[in-house]
């Protein structure tokens, strides 16, 4: 047990409460156990090597104690960086508790889903107003002095074609991005049916984004090209550029302190709650969850796990890099030939 590898990366659900009705999440239909989820005190029993938190849901900031589950996330992680993941739906409510956890980490990060722009992310949502709810929280946020704030883009069959949009949004506004593809899961998203994207529309679009990522000059921006031409290897039923890391350097933890290897892997390692951090990651249940990553078919494609693996091929991405920048008729795409005229 001493030598195994502790993880660095986690994405923790704080609870399955949710006040959007996105279409490619079913975790608004669910009834969550509101009473059954682990209090701000039990995230204490977290491993304090994690170095990577998202804070996630359902919607975290329905949780009226999510400023002390960030402090209690901060005192037994104090190597971390966290981001909370929103739809941004309530704009005073977030402001208001971000004043508060501002005074515990003045840099953890915001991540805003955005999943087009005006109309299509009110209809992906399925909230109306959605779209002038999420960007009334970012000019509250960026007022509040939020300096870590990035857009979250999902590409669905519906929106596919925002994919570049709200990507320049992101890039005019001064904000990070971040994207990603429907996928599923029967015990995160609630969902069983594979999603599909068209793949020319798909492909012209990350052709786009990856086109602009490569072309700055930030070296983290580079890489996010790399995770951007994956996402089209996934869709495309290529498979996962790089071999995954869950249940190894990564994993999902739900409201109810249950831990998974992943967002998508069904196959429960333990419960916080009911053994310690280190026994339940040497557990035979632990053990038998990542022989299930091995032979897991769904080779998916996320930046939660997709993260831990770039970090364990630097060779394997640098060099997709320079080879991608390197080539003399790589350039942007215009817009039009990207879909965003479509």
């Amino acid at each position: 047990m001493k030598s195994l590898k502790q993880p660095i990366d986690a994405v923790l659900a704080v609870t399955y409460n949710c006040n959007a009705r996105c279409v490619m999440c079913n975790i608004w239909q669910d009834k969550p156990r509101l009473d059954k989820q682990l209090r701000a005190e039990g995230y204490a029993n977290l491993p304090p090597s994690l170095k990577y938190i998202n804070v996630s849901g359902g919607e975290p900031f329905l949780r009226d104690d999510l400023p002390e589950i960030i402090s209690v996330l901060y005192k037994r992680c104090p190597n971390s960086r966290a981001i909370i993941s929103t739809n941004g739906f309530l704009p005073d409510r977030i402001c208001n508790m971000m004043r508060e956890i501002m005074l515990i980490d003045p840099e953890i990060g915001i991540g805003l889903s955005l999943d087009g722009i005006g109309h299509m992310h009110d209809r992906i949502r399925g909230i109306r107003g959605a779209y002038d709810k999420v960007m009334q929280s970012f000019d509250k946020l960026k007022t509040l002095g939020v300096r870590n704030i990035r857009f979250g883009f999902t590409a669905t069959k519906d929106n596919v074609d925002h994919f570049g949009r709200v990507y320049d949004l992101a890039n005019n506004a001064g904000v990070q991005f971040s994207c990603a593809v429907a996928q599923d899961s029967s015990h995160y998203f609630k969902t069983k049916n594979n999603v599909t994207v068209e793949r020319n529309v798909l492909k012209k679009e990350l052709a786009y984004v990856v086109a602009g990522e490569l072309g700055s000059f930030s070296p983290k921006r580079w890489v996010r090209a790399f995770f951007a031409q994956g996402l089209y290897d996934f869709s495309s039923g290529n498979g996962r550029p790089l071999n995954c890391r869950a249940g190894d350097e990564f994993f999902f933890m739900d409201p109810y302190g249950d831990i998974y290897p992943c967002n998508v892997l069904d196959r429960v390692m333990g419960n916080i709650e009911n053994a310690g951090f280190l026994e339940l990651w040497g557990s035979q249940a632990a053990k038998a969850a990542r022989g299930s990553v091995q032979k897991c078919h769904s080779k998916c494609w996320m930046i939660c796990t997709a993260r831990a693996a770039i970090k364990q091929h630097p060779l394997k991405t640098g060099w997709w890099i320079l080879n991608q920048k390197a080539q003399t008729h790589f350039g942007v795409p215009d817009k039009k030939q990207s879909g965003k005229g479509q």
